[in-house]
């Protein structure tokens, strides 16, 4: 079995790290005035939701096939860059590159040793 362990971690950290920030926005949003606008608080937990999606996904990298994992994951990373006016530049640049490694092609791991 191949692993994908550089995709796994570039997932995970752009995940938790997604996951946090959207916390701190949704956190900062829900101490607006009511007077304000509410549609960044809509829009941190419709990123939240990607977040979470792409944390999930990047668990399940070694399970899923690579080309389906890396259309998924860019789509996560621009949806996320889109909607979060760059706040989330850092998780969605992650995500980015996560999904881009899983187009790669990987050697055998096996040797086989002569007699």
């Amino acid at each position: 079995m191949k692993k994908r362990t550089p995709e796994f971690v570039t997932g995970l950290i752009g995940g938790i790290l997604g996951t946090a920030f959207s916390f701190i926005v949704m956190f900062w949003a829900g101490n607006q005035p009511v007077t304000e606008d509410n549609g960044l608080f809509v829009t941190s937990i419709i990123v939240l939701v990607l977040q979470i999606a792409a944390l999930v996904l990047s668990c399940l990298v070694n399970t899923v096939n690579n080309k389906v994992y890396g259309v998924i994951s860019i789509i996560i990373g621009l949806l996320t860059l889109l909607l979060s006016a760059l706040v989330f530049f850092i998780p969605a640049i992650l995500q980015f590159v996560s999904g881009g490694m899983a187009f790669r092609t990987l050697k055998n791991d096996t040797i086989e040793k002569t007699v």
